[in-house]
């Protein structure tokens, strides 16, 4: 008797919970419309100067504030605002990092993927142009903790690209991205990228982002963006050999 009446109660449970849902495959015409509506970094203005904090979660280490001028796709500067660095910046010339440093003889390449500071990447920090640099292998809308979401998954159109696949997630109803988790070629998650916290306004300006390490015990660092102009970049702050322009940066 009291089996069948645990039986009962399993099944009555079981009724009432609800059967996961199946995922709906996306048109690629219709999925290549939601990736460029979410896409970030590409959405972003095309000449801009941004002050940014990144502020690691698990370490010791304190935050430090950077300040970023970008022209166009091709180049971007990043100036460090730490009093003990003056006057020490990353050029980035399309797919080349330089270091700058005051009294080096010669600027040093560097590679993209290198930390600025925890878990966060100068390729985090600069923005990844999905859209450009990846391809939709598939497209499918699923649902979380009961909100609608289309779940994206890229392939690198190149070697160039900073991760090898990435699955991109989009919240349905904001056109709006939750999460990008950069995948290595063998699947495995290498590094979570959450979108916190949002600007106010039509454009999708992510102000405060988390990124998680998935391969370093999971070191978490969190990126703010404390403030953006849309403004004209003088050419001169991204001369490789001719530090004039950014010296009047310094001058500021």
């Amino acid at each position: 008797m009291c089996s069948r009446r645990l039986s009962a109660a399993i099944l009555a449970v079981l009724a009432l919970t609800p059967a996961p849902v199946a995922a709906v495959t996306i048109a690629p015409e219709a999925a290549a419309e939601i990736l460029r509506k979410s896409d970030v970094a590409s959405l972003a203005p095309e000449s801009l100067r941004a002050r940014l904090r990144i502020t690691p979660l698990d370490e010791k280490a304190g935050p430090m504030e950077i300040e970023v001028w970008r022209s166009g796709d091709a180049k971007s500067l990043v100036r460090f605002l730490g009093p003990k660095e003056k006057g020490k910046y990353l050029l980035r010339l399309d797919a080349v990092v330089w270091f700058l440093a005051p009294g080096a003889r010669n600027p040093l390449k560097l590679s993209a993927a290198r930390r600025l500071r925890g878990s966060a990447s100068l390729d985090d920090v600069l923005g990844i142009r999905y859209g450009r640099d990846y391809v939709i292998e598939r497209a499918e809308e699923t649902v979380e903790a009961g909100e609608p979401l289309v779940t994206l998954d890229l392939a690198a159109r190149s070697a160039d690209a900073p991760y090898p696949r990435v699955r991109y997630v989009v919240r349905r109803a904001t056109q709006r991205p939750i999460r990008a988790e950069h995948l290595l070629p063998s699947g495995k998650t290498s590094s979570i990228m959450e979108f916190v916290e949002w600007e106010e306004g039509a454009r999708p300006v992510a102000r405060r982002l988390v990124i998680t390490d998935r391969l370093r015990s999971g070191l978490r660092t969190e990126v703010t963006l404390l403030e953006m102009e849309e403004r004209k970049i003088p050419d001169g702050l991204f001369e490789l050999r001719n530090p004039t322009e950014r010296r009047r940066l310094e001058g500021e």
